[in-house]
């Protein structure tokens, strides 16, 4: 019976190192599938705000897009007006501007409004807001500063009336076109998808 007793060490010791052996790996499978659970949710976070930060980026791409077209027939209309007042004022006829004209004016400043509150940029919201209402002065004020004039005197006035305008809506036209240009730079530093693997 001596000689059992070793065995029967032997086998019990093995028997619980055996088990000892497997709750361990029980234990570092568990946490290594918490780590792997971990990274997985990390990486689904990250992707989520790349694809959140593409989306914002898209859509101000497209708001500043529409705002430009936007703002460039605000310079048409405007355009329009000013010269529908000179035309007027040269045979001392002061009217108001004509309904389609009019009616033109103001949709396109509903549409300027909504798309401003959309841009993030807080200095092209305001430049583009000044614009917009120098612009409406432009077409509101125009034939009281006129009325009165002939000649050289009118033509003359109505050319400093462009130029004022001009000289306001250059400015802002060039800083829209300097965030567009930025939003398109940011699409492009996305880096591209490797197909070849």
């Amino acid at each position: 019976m001596d000689q059992l007793w070793p065995q029967i060490i032997i086998a019990i010791t093995t028997l619980v190192a055996s088990l000892l052996g497997y709750t361990l790996a029980g234990l570092n499978d568990a946490r290594r599938d918490l780590r792997v659970a971990a990274v997985a949710e990390l990486t689904r976070a990250e992707e989520r705000r790349e694809r959140a930060l593409e989306d914002r980026h898209t859509l101000q791409l497209s708001t500043l897009l529409e705002l430009q077209d936007a703002v460039q027939l605000m310079l048409r209309l405007t355009g329009k007006s000013i010269h529908f007042d000179h035309m007027q004022a040269r045979e001392q006829n002061y009217t108001q501007l004509e309904d389609s004209l009019d009616a033109d004016l103001v949709r396109n400043s509903m549409d300027i409004h909504r798309l401003v509150s959309r841009v993030l940029d807080g200095d092209l919201r305001s430049s583009v807001l000044e614009l917009s209402r120098h612009a409406d002065l432009q077409t509101s004020l125009l034939p009281q500063r006129l009325k009165g004039l002939e000649g050289d005197a009118l033509e003359q006035a109505a050319l400093a009336v462009l130029t004022e305008f001009a000289a306001v809506a250059g400015p802002v036209m060039e800083l829209l076109g300097e965030k567009i240009r930025a939003e398109i730079d940011w699409q492009r530093d996305v880096p591209a998808v490797d197909l070849s693997r």
